[in-house]
């Protein structure tokens, strides 16, 4: 039994190229910092990042003694995260010796979900994709079905790389305790999928998430929003419908919790039958499997990614078309409803509707009339383009944080 962490197409698979020269820092790093973790693994990013490359710049860095910094590298070497390199004798004092990094000592699995198709990439210390396979799965499959397709997939990636863990970010109904993906509307078929069975890496950890939640989780280190009381509510209006929401209140962001099942709310006077088996739930109306054929036409395919729907509506007249009308309606009703039970003081609007132009500009003002209730204020509005950066990122951040915490000994940390 792989031991379980409480933190959540392309047709062959491929590796990726060199890192570029420039980068941003991994959300990882971002969450030192709101965890209180220190020591060597601050030296370590330190290395990582181009900061600090030999054992006196770490100590200027981070301000520490010179016999705790020779005692954190030695850590980091024994654990293959950096190797030192003798430097050319010269002047007085020992030499500097350069110290590297080595990104790949760690890597971790991500399972995303993507329309009908499910994504594995495997991403490493600096947050870049060094792996990234896919397989479409038949919106009639079963749960055999589902296995044979993940088991492939990860099987594959077990093959090629050494990682840490694996880590799902799911869409649908997900019981993260005991890591059993319930239900989900876009494969009805499949019921109770036990991830627990699937092959992980050897002593490798397992991380259930639901997709929302690790898209908001990384939003809220990357904004800084660990320790503040920033209420954020993320609505996601794509190929499905859901919500995350987080109340920080100097809390981790690892408390970000999940809830409820948005888009299968059942609106009145509508008997449309959903995919997920009842009549009348907003999906029906307003997700991009209900109403993208209507949009694109035969452009619309059930396995495309979000990414490419947006680029298809991003120039479309779609505030012309009465099915959006009608999706609008809906989606804003559900965001006004959804503020007044968690009173936000950020609201966020993701997913490939919202990139057209004219379609957000009718979102924010179909909101902005609304109202709240009484004299409260609006929550803040913004529209989140669609990327599964943040999404990979908040998936894989728990896993890597803490290999490398457990590769570092404890008392060098």
């Amino acid at each position: 039994m792989p031991k379980l962490t409480q933190l959540s197409p392309l047709k062959t698979p491929h590796r990726m190229g060199p890192a570029s020269a420039t980068f941003e820092p991994p959300a990882w790093v971002e969450w030192l910092g709101i965890t209180g973790q220190g020591g060597a693994a601050l030296a370590f990013v330190s290395i990582l990042m181009g900061v600090a490359t030999s054992r006196i710049a770490i100590s200027k860095h981070l301000r520490v003694r010179s016999t705790t910094v020779s005692a954190w590298v030695a850590a980091m070497v024994k654990a293959q995260l950096v190797t030192e390199l003798p430097s050319r004798p010269g002047g007085r004092g020992r030499p500097l010796g350069q110290l590297i990094a080595n990104p790949n000592r760690l890597a971790v699995a991500v399972l995303m979900v993507h329309s009908q198709a499910l994504h594995l990439v495997t991403v490493n210390l600096l947050g870049q994709e060094i792996w990234h396979d896919s397989a479409v799965v038949d919106p009639q499959g079963d749960n055999a079905a589902m296995d044979a397709i993940l088991t492939a997939l990860q099987q594959r990636a077990l093959a090629a790389l050494h990682m840490v863990g694996i880590s799902y970010a799911l869409a649908g109904l997900i019981n993260v305790d005991e890591a059993n993906w319930v239900f989900a509307a876009r494969w009805p078929g499949i019921r109770n999928f036990k991830l627990t069975a699937l092959p992980v890496p050897a002593g490798g950890a397992l991380n259930v998430v639901r997709n929302m939640d690790a898209q908001l989780r990384a939003r809220c280190i990357r904004r800084g929003t660990g320790g503040t009381t920033e209420r954020t509510l993320m609505l996601h209006w794509g190929y499905g419908i859901g919500a995350a929401f987080s109340a920080s209140h100097g809390a981790s962001v690892d408390n970000t919790t999940g809830f409820g099942e948005v888009g299968h709310w059942q609106l009145s006077n509508r008997n449309l039958r959903c995919r997920c088996g009842h009549s009348g739930c907003l999906e029906t109306v307003a997700a991009l499997w209900a109403i993208g054929p209507q949009l694109l036409g035969e452009s619309f395919d059930d396995a495309m990614d979000e990414t490419q729907a947006a680029e298809l509506l991003r120039a479309m007249p779609l505030t012309e078309h009465p099915a959006f009308r009608l999706a609008l309606q809906e989606v804003v009703l559900a965001a006004s409803n959804l503020c007044r039970v968690f009173f936000p003081s950020h609201l966020v609007i993701t997913g490939p509707f919202i990139e057209n132009p004219g379609a957000w500009a009718a979102f924010t003002e179909a909101f902005s009339k609304r109202g709240l209730l009484v004299d409260l204020p609006l929550p803040r509005l913004e529209a989140q383009n669609s990327s599964h950066q943040l999404e990979q990122e908040g998936a894989a951040v728990p896993l890597l944080l803490d290999g490398l915490l457990q590769l570092l000994e404890p008392s060098a940390v």
